[in-house]
């Protein structure tokens, strides 16, 4: 059984379906319970289970590993984007993110040292890549990080990363982290892919003012991250701690929309005007191509891809 914290975001409910193709069995693990998606139904009650708790309760947590002989960790949990969502209170906001993130991932790698489990694996992210005085040069995985940043993601994910090599280097225990990009498609970001498919298939005109039409991102599907963490973290040994997962490309806000419109010819998309354009570079996946012969879709294949599951419900 794998445990999956934070069960119910995205990267829980796509990686619990593409392990439960593979014929394992999940355990999603979050603070309320959810109804699955169309394309986990089939798996549900089945090879994927559920549990409610809290994973900064490390007794809950190793009474979850016993009872479901639990031989493997996933940590997704991320807590709330805070300092985005609720303006109003960003000093809770920041402090439940960094508590969720960072203590969860202590207890998950406790539990993983206290029950000699196999391996703890978690979601990393792309913004590790930021900061000051200039941004990584280029976003490979053994690229020196800025030395400074201001990024509530970027920063907790970080610690998350030296935290988890302390256990490996003193326990033993195998840990990896996943750099992951813009996650798009099913049950992915609410923001830039997503509402341009969604809104075209309807009918409908996309208005997005805030989004810069210069802004990069570093999209990824949401299958091929599921599927690229799922090579991760079944591997029988690990080359590496730390693998980027995206599709390798950078694009601009507008070159997306276009993307959409070349798949969606009635697509109707108004972004912001540009910006102060930020030297983005695209996130390298030779790591994961080397190692496990991983290749993403690109823009176009995921955009359509998505189409047809928002069609058909096929997944």
């Amino acid at each position: 059984m794998i445990l999956i914290a934070g069960g119910s975001g995205f990267f829980g409910l796509t990686t619990a379906g593409n392990l439960a193709e593979k014929g394992k069995e999940v355990l999603l693990v979050q603070r309320h319970g959810i109804e699955p998606p169309s394309f986990l139904k089939p798996y549900w009650d089945k090879e994927v289970k559920q549990a409610n708790g809290n994973i900064l309760d490390l007794s809950f947590l190793i009474g979850m590993v016993k009872k479901y002989s639990v031989e493997s960790i996933m940590q997704a949990a991320h807590g709330s984007y805070g300092l985005r969502l609720d303006p109003r209170n960003p000093g809770e906001a920041l402090h439940q993110m960094l508590e969720v993130q960072i203590v969860g991932l202590m207890n998950c790698l406790e539990a993983g040292r206290l029950m000699g489990l196999r391996r703890v694996t978690f979601t990393s992210s792309v913004d590790l890549y930021r900061g000051k005085p200039n941004d990584c040069e280029v976003w490979h995985e053994d690229a020196p990080l800025p030395p400074l940043s201001f990024s509530e993601i970027g920063n907790s994910k970080r610690s998350m990363e030296q935290i988890s090599f302390l256990y490996n280097a003193n326990f033993g225990l195998s840990v990896a982290s996943l750099r992951i990009g813009a996650v798009y498609g099913p049950e992915g970001n609410p923001m830039g892919v997503n509402p341009m498919v969604e809104d075209a298939l309807e009918g409908n005109k996309t208005e997005i003012p805030k989004l810069a039409a210069n802004r990069r991102t570093h999209p990824v599907y949401t299958k091929d991250c599921a599927e690229a963490s799922s090579l991760i973290h079944l591997a029988d040994s690990l080359d590496h701690f730390i693998y980027n997962v995206a599709d390798g490309s950078h694009p601009t806000m507008q070159e997306i929309a276009d993307t959409v419109k070349e798949v969606i010819p009635t697509a109707d998309i108004t972004l912001g005007p540009p910006g102060e354009e930020v030297v983005f570079r695209p996130q390298r996946m030779d790591r994961m191509k080397e190692e496990f012969g991983f290749v993403p879709k690109t823009l176009k294949e995921g955009i359509s891809d998505y189409v047809d599951f928002l069609k058909d419900g096929k997944y």
